[in-house]
């Protein structure tokens, strides 16, 4: 296949920073998992200097790429072992692979984001009854209509990377929705706290501003979540990080200011 044309700005074009963190993680010699449509993909998707000032600012970007993804695995691995008819629905999926890592054995997985992400989509992969592509922003309450009709507790919604880009109040108001839809259903979403503002300048200059921070995990909890796990991302893998880094880490986790930049939070609606 021919390198793909393709116009993306703003959030979208964030979803190529997470590509290349999946199909560069193939490059180490122990990776966290196996992605060869990562790399497949990544080489058929434009790059530009926006994007190139974003990864390169720090090694440890790939390597944060990864660990969320791998994380993010393993959530909707258990989820799928442990329930009947189990339905994935990745919020904001960008260009995810993971139904092709850990989804053979769900009953449906849904991949949903804007059109022009999804027309993207429909270039690389194939669409097929167990594996559906939604086209809609995920304030665009109608996507509801299209999750499967199982019980609540088999539903997995993922949200990787995706609700720092919305104001608190539209954040309140998608948990409100879907409490009132899926009541019983998993909402698996990442948080970035204070610190993270430092790191996140450099989005702006891309289009993609963060626009929700919070303090710690009690501020989701507030708007209706019952939270039944919580990681700090830097506190994942460790073996995954330089040794330094890992010592490093380490020590600044205990602070809470710093346990929080990053967390990712397994939620009941």
């Amino acid at each position: 296949m021919s390198q793909i044309i393709t116009e993306l700005t703003g959030v979208p074009s964030t979803m190529l920073l997470t590509l290349r963190g999946r199909a560069d993680e193939q490059l180490h010699p122990h990776p966290l998992f196996q992605d060869p449509l990562a790399v497949e993909w990544s080489k058929l998707l434009p790059w530009d200097n926006g994007l190139e000032a974003i990864y390169s600012k720090s090694k440890l970007n790939q390597i944060s790429f990864a660990v969320r993804a791998y994380h993010h695995d393993q959530i909707a691995s258990r989820h799928i072992a442990n329930h009947s008819n189990p339905v994935v629905v990745e919020l904001g999926a960008g260009l995810s692979t993971r139904f092709h890592r850990i989804g053979e054995k769900s009953y449906r997985w849904l991949e949903l984001d804007l059109p022009v992400v999804t027309e993207l989509r429909h270039k690389l992969d194939t669409q097929t009854q167990q594996h559906q592509f939604i086209s809609a922003s995920v304030m665009d309450f109608d996507w509801m209509s299209a999750v499967p009709d199982v019980a609540p507790e088999n539903i997995l919604f993922i949200a990787e990377g995706l609700l720092p880009y919305f104001k608190v109040n539209e954040v309140q108001h998608l948990v409100s929705q879907m409490r009132s839809r899926f009541s019983g259903a998993s909402l698996v979403l990442d948080i970035l706290g204070n610190y993270a503002k430092v790191g996140s300048k450099v989005f702006s200059q891309i289009g993609a501003s963060h626009q929700w921070y919070v303090k710690n995990e009690q501020e989701v909890t507030a708007m209706g979540l019952h939270l039944v796990n919580v990681w700090s991302l830097y506190q994942l893998y460790p073996e995954r990080w330089p040794w330094l880094v890992r010592l490093v880490l380490k020590l600044l986790t205990q602070l809470s200011y710093f346990r929080n930049a990053y967390l990712i939070l397994e939620t009941k609606l």
